[in-house]
């Protein structure tokens, strides 16, 4: 395959007056970073070149396991334990067939490349690492996001924070307000069945893309998280579905994602397990979370069963209504709706009817909205 074509000149314009070397390396930075935003299976080639270029540079060397330290800005924050003692595993009967790719930083060194092999070496104690060092890059959250980034070991909770971390670097929103900002786009565009449009965006130019946004008449906010969204390679949809979903998680479920290796789908689930639905204090419905949690993790259950426990726990302990007044209530309004004759109303009292509906119609949205976030 070959590579695609990126413009260097103008991300790299003091290029001339580096070494041969130094360009080759500004190059694939530039283009993993490219390789990465549309998703090509050549990036891991890429990486390797990288590794290769660094070498005949700097050569190869062997750094001291106390002097690196992990990228603030990784997007991966979980390495559950069964991925390091694999890595392990491999790194003890093997050795280290490739070197990590560090960036110096004073005395020390970040990890651009190569962090569950840091952590499994020092999991068998081991007291150095082969590396390559390689010159700090601009926007290195950017760059270490999208060399990231659509790997499938980075659970959607990391990859939901970080995409945070770069709207918020990149744009003016407000870190909170982003998931549903987003999110009410998408479901207005959804609406609007306009959706596939942004979806077909991910590999057209800024140009195309900036016009295609225009025309779809987001506001600013809306405009840059999916500006945002499309240059790192994601539809705003699928973000909106799979990874935002995660923020709203609760803290124990969070972490269960994180420690325990808890999958995002299953976590989805035992979502459904809280105070309010089950009618008791929060103290309660954490214990009994943790516990169900812990349930599905060791006994490895299926997406099918985790519903089927969940279902049975909020069976067995969901408060019985005390009266169905609402329910009747419900019930009338749209019996009366449905019996309504609105071509024997006049047009006048036909519009206040209309205005009054869709007042109604916000109100009800507003409230599943917060649900959904809450």
């Amino acid at each position: 395959m070959a590579r695609p074509k990126v413009n260097l000149t103008k991300m790299f314009n003091t290029a001339a007056q580096m070494s041969d070397a130094e360009v080759e390396i500004k190059k694939l930075q530039a283009e993993i970073e490219h390789l990465r935003a549309l998703q090509v299976p050549e990036l891991e080639l890429q990486i390797a070149t990288l590794r290769e270029q660094l070498t005949m540079q700097s050569g190869l060397q062997e750094i001291d396991l106390t002097l690196i330290r992990p990228n603030p800005g990784q997007p991966r924050k979980t390495f559950s334990l069964q991925s390091i003692n694999a890595m392990a595993r491999t790194l003890e009967k093997d050795g280290q067939l490739h070197p990590v790719i560090l960036i110096a930083e004073g005395q020390q060194f970040d990890l651009f490349d190569g962090e569950r092999r840091w952590r499994a070496a020092k999991h068998l104690r081991w007291e150095k690492l082969k590396a390559v060092v390689m010159p700090r890059p601009q926007d290195l959250h950017r760059k270490a996001l999208l060399t990231t980034l659509h790997r499938e070991d980075l659970n959607p909770l990391d990859k939901a924070e970080a995409l945070l971390k770069e709207i918020s670097e990149q744009t003016e929103v407000d870190l909170t307000q982003a998931p549903r900002i987003t999110a009410t786009a998408v479901r207005r565009l959804e609406y609007q069945k306009r959706m596939k449009q942004i979806g077909e965006l991910i590999e057209e130019s800024d140009d195309k893309q900036n016009q295609v946004l225009d025309d779809l008449d987001l506001n600013d906010a809306e405009k840059q998280i999916f500006k945002v969204l499309l240059d790192l390679g994601l539809n705003p949809a699928s973000v909106t579905a799979n990874d935002f979903r995660m923020l709203s998680l609760f803290p124990d479920l969070q972490a269960a994602i994180r420690d325990s290796n808890l999958k995002a789908a299953h976590a989805m689930v035992l979502q459904r397990l809280s105070a309010k639905k089950l009618a008791v204090d929060e103290k309660r419905i954490v214990k009994i979370r943790v516990e169900t949690t812990q349930k599905v993790v060791e006994q490895n259950l299926t997406l099918v069963e985790t519903q089927e426990l969940v279902n049975q726990i909020i069976s067995n302990n969901a408060p019985k209504p005390a009266n169905d007044s609402n329910d009747k209530q419900v019930k009338n309004i749209m019996r009366g709706l449905k019996e309504l004759s609105v071509d024997k109303i006049e047009r006048s009292n036909l519009e206040k009817f209309h205005q009054s509906l869709q007042q109604k119609l916000k109100e009800i949205e507003a409230i599943l909205q917060v649900d959904e976030y809450s």
